[in-house]
């Protein structure tokens, strides 16, 4: 018989330390992305929660909606 061996959390790689510099690209990052979003939805371009729904609830059917668009 082999030896039975049980995986752990213990057994999980730990993830690496971003440095401080990453940190702040990645800040930066996400930033200029709020900011790209905030944008798009003081223009408008939004896609309603019913359109989105809709288009969800037509997947696997034989009438799938194509999916919504903001109108961009």
């Amino acid at each position: 018989m082999g030896t039975m061996h049980s995986v752990t959390d213990d057994d999980a790689p730990v993830p690496r330390q971003e440095t401080a510099e990453e940190r702040r690209q990645r800040l930066a990052w996400e930033a200029e992305r709020i900011a790209e979003a905030r944008a798009d939805v003081a223009a408008g371009r939004v896609v309603s929660a019913e359109a989105v729904n809709a288009w969800i609830d037509s997947l696997g059917t034989d009438q799938e909606l194509p999916p919504p668009r903001s109108g961009r």
